[in-house]
């Protein structure tokens, strides 16, 4: 079987193609986050779902997916990349199988369940393997490109959902949406079979599962917070749920940087844990994350109860933003200026000036607002934050070593993860905690989120431009 690992300075045609099965995996996996918002009216009322049963079609995914990104990252250095993520990507599979042919509300959530697990188990080996497969000079490239399917997959969700529901594929109405990812998902397990050669044999040091598990446990913890705290009142065992996942996590850390023993393989690699540069730019990518997943998301929700849009209008209106992240992405995958701060500030600018333009064009539009008016907000919103995502990914991965590229993935999309889920959460929150009055008003006041959050990357990125002219990185 063809190896396409190479030291060679340029990439060949095995080796790209190998990539890019991994990103077509990657791609439905990150739109699995997104696309069903808007099939879950139709999902509830054809299941007859409760409203609890309607936000797990979303949480059953969610919760596996945040929890194991980070362990099975690390898990996959030693346990085979190649493996986990074959493993994953049939999950996957059969989970939106399971959930397209199910014939009530119990088994569709039992399959979301499989999806998230696929999905947190496929995940971190498309990065890890992607720098493994391709040289050096080659892998920023590649990031520029997940970059373009992560912004694609964060924001894209809305607008495919509402073309597949006006379209009624086949008759299958909102199964389609979970039918249609088998197929990329079968075309990329073949591929990486033809193009990359099997895993080593086992490892040669005892897994961290225990550490495993607790981080398991409390992304666990804040994912299900944020997503059902409003839904369920906040009693008092879910606001105690975020801080006490914090301390978790905190105990982890510390436990990590003190050492495990010889014959444990640690699941944060002290490598990471010591390196400043990647940890700020890990940061920086949740803070991204925070703030943007939740516009799309909010837009689909206002625009079909203020103008009352169709589906297949809100995707229309929503198009700029994924065609410009995927434009910002492309350039930033091929331009890498000399100070590292450079993209990431001027694409939290943008972010920031197309956020405020909506929330301007809401207040002055009222309930009437157009895809029109929406056009050049969008348009910068996913310019910027294609800029800003691909450059800090890249730049945290140029800061690690092979042999724990998958722990490094893992903690980058796991920080993406939580990120989104935040995101759509807060943003959420406060649209429905200000729907008593104008549609308008709610979308403004819970848009306004999102712009402080980028207004706060834009100095902390100037920040780091201004320190990495002192010698920092």
């Amino acid at each position: 079987m063809p190896n396409p690992q190479s030291d060679q300075s340029h990439a060949t045609s095995a080796q790209w193609t190998a990539v890019w099965a991994l990103l077509l995996a990657a791609f439905v996996t990150l739109l699995d986050v997104t696309v069903v918002n808007l099939a879950v009216p139709s999902i509830a009322v054809d299941l007859q779902a409760t409203d609890v049963q309607s936000q797990w079609i979303l949480l059953a995914y969610l919760v596996p997916l945040a929890a194991l990104l980070l362990p099975l990252g690390r898990f996959a250095d030693a346990l085979g990349r190649r493996r986990l993520f074959l493993f994953g990507v049939t999950g996957f599979a059969l989970g939106g199988l399971a959930a397209g042919t199910a014939q009530n509300i119990n088994v569709l959530i039992a399959a979301r369940v499989l999806q998230g697990v696929g999905a947190g188990t496929m995940m971190p080996q498309v990065l890890a393997l992607t720098q493994v497969i391709l040289p050096p000079n080659q892998r920023r490239r590649a990031v520029g490109y997940f970059g373009m399917v992560s912004a694609l997959g964060a924001v894209a969700g809305p607008i495919i959902g509402g073309a597949i529901l006006t379209i009624d594929l086949f008759g299958l109405g909102w199964r389609a949406v979970f039918l249609l990812v088998i197929p990329p998902c079968i075309l990329s397990a073949l591929i990486v079979v033809s193009f990359l050669s099997s895993d080593n044999s086992g490892p040669s040091k005892r897994i961290d599962f225990w550490n495993g598990l607790l981080v398991a446990l409390a992304v666990t913890g804040l994912v299900f917070a944020a997503v059902q705290g409003r839904a369920m009142g906040w009693p008092i065992w879910i606001i105690v749920l975020p801080p006490a996942s914090v301390l978790l996590l905190t105990y982890v850390v510390y436990a990590q940087w003190r050492g495990v023993s010889d014959r444990v393989e640690p699941l944060l690699p002290s490598a990471l844990l010591r390196s400043a540069p990647f940890l700020r730019r890990a940061s920086m990518i949740l803070l991204a994350f925070s703030g943007i997943a939740g516009v799309p998301f909010l837009l689909a929700i206002a625009l079909q109860a203020g103008p009352q849009l169709s589906p297949g209008e809100v995707a229309m209106a929503l198009v700029a933003h994924p065609i410009f992240a995927v434009a910002g992405a492309a350039v930033a995958g091929r331009w890498n200026p000399a100070n590292p701060w450079t993209l990431p500030s001027l694409g939290s600018v943008l972010a920031c000036g197309g956020i405020v333009l909506i929330v301007i064009a809401f207040a002055h539009s009222s309930d009437d607002i157009t895809a029109l008016v929406l056009l050049i907000p969008l348009a910068l919103v996913g310019f910027g934050i294609g800029l800003s995502n691909v450059a800090l990914m890249s730049g945290a991965l140029a800061q690690v070593s092979n042999d724990v590229a998958g722990a490094a993935s893992g903690m980058l999309q796991t920080a993406q993860q939580i990120g989104i889920t935040l995101s759509i959460a807060i943003v959420g929150g406060l649209y429905f905690a200000n729907t008593s009055g104008a549609t308008s008003d709610a979308a403004s006041a819970a848009l306004l989120f999102p712009s402080a959050i980028f207004a706060v990357a834009s100095l902390l990125c100037r920040l780091g431009a201004i320190f990495h002219k002192k010698g920092e990185t």
